[in-house]
């Protein structure tokens, strides 16, 4: 029986954000959602606390300038990291819990027996860089986990980040290295926060070919990306040969948050999460770990994130929607693209 283990703590609602669209509700909604599914009433998800990270593991990817800033404005009762970004007296406690519960997560994967991991933790992490916290990130939960797996013997770690924002954070820590593949999937930074995630930063030094970007347009469907990503990313993929799959997955690409154009349905993610589950089960002896990143829209992030865990867990999704129209032009849009990212890494790679 495939299952699916989640790492989850009601500390993670402490991080108080006031009215902001990452607040402690989407965890709250999004865990109801789990323990009343079928797959959870069927066995099929084992829920699990998280540990704190350690400083020197926040230290392996964060400036320690950085982590004593968000300490010490906790510590003085909360304020703005950055103008989007909320740190509460709480937040950085809650931070480390979130790091944690990532790396925790690669622990389970690489030893502990449990190959299938969703860590349902806030607040996200894609958007934080070495000397940086933003877009609603404090510490870089992903980059955390990776710099984790390679300490633990891990040679070829595979990000992949399908949030509706490019994670530049992400990008920035593993600019320069061939140990992480970082594949991010999101819409057009001309039209989306952060501005970034262009099809020309393929990475840098040793890194060069190992950063990839699919710059969606506004208004393309989760059809549309799972084409891009067949197309684009299972070649790479196959060539790279990950050994352990790591997923930044964001839900703000959903067709009603209003926080993206982009035009994803609950089926898209389902698709998404069964792609990489077939990469993990390709390459990397089905060692696999999903990481909370963005998504807003208290309906639709728990039931994306439940089609998720039924992909990992090898069963039927337990919500299905149509999907979106999208104009010809959209189509032929990405059509176009798909080819330009393949004329640009046929330099690295069997395209």
């Amino acid at each position: 029986m495939s299952r699916v283990t989640v790492i989850y703590s009601e500390k993670y609602l402490k991080h108080r954000t006031g009215n902001h669209p990452e607040s402690p509700a989407r965890l709250k909604r999004a865990i109801a959602t789990i323990r009343e599914s079928k797959l959870s009433m069927q066995g099929h998800v084992e829920i699990v606390p998280p540990e704190k990270a350690s400083l020197e593991d926040v230290a392996k990817v964060h400036d320690r300038s950085l982590i004593n800033e968000i300490k010490d404005l906790a510590e003085r009762g909360g304020g703005l990291i950055a103008p989007d970004t909320v740190v509460s007296p709480n937040s950085f406690e809650v931070a480390l819990l979130a790091a944690g519960g990532a790396i925790k997560g690669v622990k389970l994967a690489i030893r502990g027996g449990k190959n299938r991991i969703f860590a349902l933790i806030r607040p996200p992490g894609h958007h934080a860089s070495h000397g940086i916290a933003k877009g609603f990130c404090i510490f870089n939960n992903i980059a955390i986990a990776a710099h984790k797996a390679l300490e633990l013997g891990v040679k070829r770690v595979l990000i992949l980040d399908w949030d509706a924002h490019h994670g530049d954070g992400t990008q920035k820590i593993f600019y320069e290295t061939d140990k992480v593949l970082y594949i991010s999937t999101h819409q057009d930074g001309r039209t989306l926060y952060p501005g970034t995630g262009f099809i020309n930063e393929v990475g840098r030094e040793e890194g060069e070919g190992y950063n990839i970007n699919i710059p969606l347009p506004p208004g393309a469907t989760g059809t549309q990306a799972v084409k891009a990503i067949e197309e684009i990313v299972l070649p790479i993929v196959d060539e790279y040969k990950p050994e352990i799959v790591m997923i930044s997955a964001g839900y703000d690409a959903h067709h009603a948050d209003m926080i993206s154009d982009l035009k994803f349905t609950t089926n898209t993610y389902y698709k998404l999460a069964e792609i990489s589950t077939s990469i993990s089960k390709a390459h990397a002896n089905s060692r696999m770990i999903a990481l909370l990143e963005g998504g807003y829209h208290l309906k639709y992030m728990p039931l994306s994130v439940l089609n998720t865990l039924c992909a990992m867990a090898e069963k039927e999704p337990e919500h299905t929607e149509n999907e979106h129209y999208t104009h010809p032009s959209i189509e032929r849009y990405v059509e176009l693209l798909i080819k330009k990212i393949k004329r640009v890494l046929s330099k690295y790679w069997s395209l």
